[in-house]
């Protein structure tokens, strides 16, 4: 999902099914009187969008389904230093969702909204020194980020709200690394670099029980030597869901679609919005390592 800037209209979303974009009126926030302030996307997920407000002080949090237009200003959060969102996930009966946010340093302090309850409440601390969490992806009960440095992956459990270092050998020299849920299973995407020179890109899938990453697949070079060319740094993002995973550049709007279900790669149609540009992550200094869109799969039937 791609908006023109800071603000929300136009909004433009890509469908892979279709393999075209779409435009994506948001009419029944744009209607609210909230949207006369300036907010971008921080997170997704059930259908669900997740906005925070940029304008200082405030730096309240907004919650919307833009296809049933429900709408949801949530409460302040509990006092913290720095806090930034790591994710949202939504309950498996669809009753409502959560969003985590954290605050990295010599423990890790997090809490998490419950829209049921519709209040903040903090989590355990995590006794161990995390410079920062992203890449978040969702399976059942537990919500997996990867933590730096080094690259390591942890998992928050939704229900005993609690963290643990899931200890698992992370492949060496990955850069602009991030997590990938499909059929429930985890996949880290990353690319290897050599010599600071991003030489590929790859998919793995991480196995929880012998705790590695087992190589899964390549980006073809036909298309990672074009890629490549779109990058700044060597750095790239990616978003994903349902198992198709797309790649882009911060140098231009390109981007490379791989299905993982079919085992197909092709390169997405230009944008109708030609001042689109992707949302980023709340908080700056995190957007380096992060997705910089959004991946949704519409639900009609998730509340905010």
């Amino acid at each position: 999902m791609l908006a023109d800037g800071w603000s929300l209209q136009p909004t433009a979303a890509y469908c892979p099914s279709l393999n075209k974009w779409l435009l994506v009126p948001l009419s029944g926030f744009s209607c609210n009187k909230e949207a006369s302030h300036n907010f971008h996307l921080v997170t997704a997920a059930g259908g669900l969008l997740c906005m925070e407000e940029v304008e200082w002080p405030n730096r309240s949090l907004v919650v919307f389904n833009p296809l049933n237009k429900s709408y949801r200003k949530l409460p302040p959060m509990l006092d913290m230093r720095s806090p930034y969102i790591v994710g949202m996930t939504v309950n498996t009966d669809k009753s409502g969702y959560k969003i985590l946010v954290a605050q990295d340093g010599q423990s890790l302090v997090s809490q998490h909204y419950d829209s049921i309850s519709n209040s903040w409440k903090m989590n355990t601390i995590f006794y161990t020194k995390i410079a920062m969490l992203v890449g978040m992806a969702s399976i059942k009960e537990f919500l997996f980020c990867l933590s730096f440095w080094p690259l390591g992956l942890i998992a928050y459990n939704n229900e005993e709200a609690s963290w643990c270092d899931m200890q698992v050998k992370m492949p060496p020299s990955v850069t602009s690394p991030h997590l990938i849920h499909n059929n429930g299973e985890l996949f880290l995407v990353g690319g290897l670099e050599k010599c600071c020179q991003l030489t590929s890109i790859k998919i793995w899938k991480v196995d929880l029980y012998l705790k590695e990453c087992i190589e899964f697949e390549e980006m073809p070079d036909c298309l990672f030597s074009s890629f490549s060319e779109t990058l700044h740094e060597e750095h790239f993002s990616c978003m994903g869901e349902a198992g198709v995973i797309c790649f882009h550049g911060s140098l231009t709007l390109s981007m490379v679609v791989y299905d993982m279900n079919r085992n197909r790669w092709w390169w997405v149609p230009p944008c109708p919005m030609k001042s689109a540009q992707p949302y980023c992550l709340s908080n700056p200094r995190y957007s380096f390592f992060n997705s910089l869109g959004l991946a949704i799969k519409p639900c009609f039937i998730v509340n905010a």
